[in-house]
C-alpha cells in the first residue's frame, strides 16, 4: 500500500484520543533527536518536509498555507511545533499540537509528516508518541486529529496507536478505509467495491501527468470549483488547469 493514494475519492476523516492514561512510548532510532521550532528559518524546513511527501507541489502553495494556518498562533510555535532531526542535523519530520475548539476538543494534531526519503525508518510512531506526550505536557487530557482517505497508511498508524474514528455524517470515508485494510476498530464499516473508491477526475489527471512527467509529486485542488494541478518533478515546479473532468490538462 502506498503512503498516499491520491486517486482515491477524497473524504476528510476525524479521529480522537480520549485518554492519555496509558500512553504508548516509542523511542527514536539511534542518531535522531527531537527539536522544537526555534527560528524563522524553520519555515523552510517545514515546507521541505511537506513538499517531499507530496502534500504540496509548489513552494508558493506551501508558504501560503503555512501562513494561513500558523500566523494566528505563531508566538506559540516554540512550544507547539517540533521536528525530528537526523544525524546530519537535517529536519526530516514534523508535528504540531495546535490550540483548537472542535467538538469539545481543545487541541489538534496538525501537519504530521515524515520526509519521503526518511519513511520506513521507524520515525512515525515516535513522532506520534511525542506529539501526544506534548499535548499532555501542555495540560490537555484528550486530542483530535484530521486526516483523510488518501492517507490510509497514516490512518492505520493512528488506529494502532489508540485513536478512534469520530463519525459525523460522512460514513463513506470510513468504508473506504475499511476497504484498504482490516482493523478491529473498523468492524462496523463496509468493504466496498475497490473500483468504486477511486475518483474518475483524479484518475484522469494522474493518467495525464504520467504521460508528461517522471518521478514526480502532485496535488489537485478541485474543491470549491478550483481546477488547479501542481507538480514537483525532481525540484522543478509546474502548474496546470484541468478540464473535462480531468481528461484535459493545460499548462499555466
Amino acid at each position: 500500500m502506498d503512503t498516499v493514494e491520491k486517486t482515491v475519492e477524497y473524504h476528510e476523516l476525524i479521529m480522537t484520543l480520549d485518554s492519555f492514561g496509558d500512553l504508548k512510548d516509542y523511542s527514536l532510532p539511534d542518531g535522531y533527536k527531537f527539536e522544537f521550532w526555534n527560528k524563522y528559518g524553520d519555515i523552510e524546513s517545514w515546507i521541505d518536509i511537506h513538499l517531499s511527501t507530496g502534500e504540496f507541489a509548489s513552494m508558493s502553495e506551501a508558504r501560503e498555507i503555512f501562513h494561513e494556518f500558523y500566523d494566528s498562533f505563531r508566538d506559540e510555535l516554540t512550544k507547539r511545533c517540533f521536528f525530528i532531526v537526523d544525524e546530519r542535523g537535517e529536519k526530516v519530520a514534523t508535528s504540531t499540537v495546535s490550540p483548537a475548539n472542535e467538538f469539545g476538543y481543545r487541541c489538534v494534531v496538525d501537519w504530521f509528516a515524515v520526509r519521503r526519503d526518511s519513511q520506513g525508518r521507524k520515525l512515525s510512531k515516535a513522532l506520534l508518541s511525542r506529539t501526544v506526550k506534548l499535548a499532555k505536557d501542555l495540560g490537555y487530557d484528550k486530542i483530535l486529529l484530521h486526516t483523510q482517505t488518501q492517507s490510509p497508511v497514516a490512518v492505520k498508524l493512528y488506529l494502532d496507536f489508540g485513536f478512534n474514528p469520530f463519525i459525523l455524517d460522512d460514513k463513506r470515508g470510513w468504508d473506504i478505509i475499511r476497504t484498504f485494510f482490516e482493523h478491529p476498530k473498523l468492524k462496523d464499516f463496509q468493504i466496498l467495491d475497490v473500483k468504486g473508491i477511486y475518483d474518475p477526475l483524479l484518475v484522469n489527471v494522474k493518467n495525464n501527468l504520467d504521460r508528461l512527467h517522471d518521478d514526480y509529486f502532485y496535488s489537485v485542488w478541485y474543491i470549491d470549483n478550483r481546477n488547479d494541478v501542481f507538480v514537483n518533478e525532481k525540484g522543478k515546479f509546474f502548474e496546470y488547469k484541468f478540464f473535462d473532468n480531468g481528461k484535459i490538462l493545460k499548462k499555466v
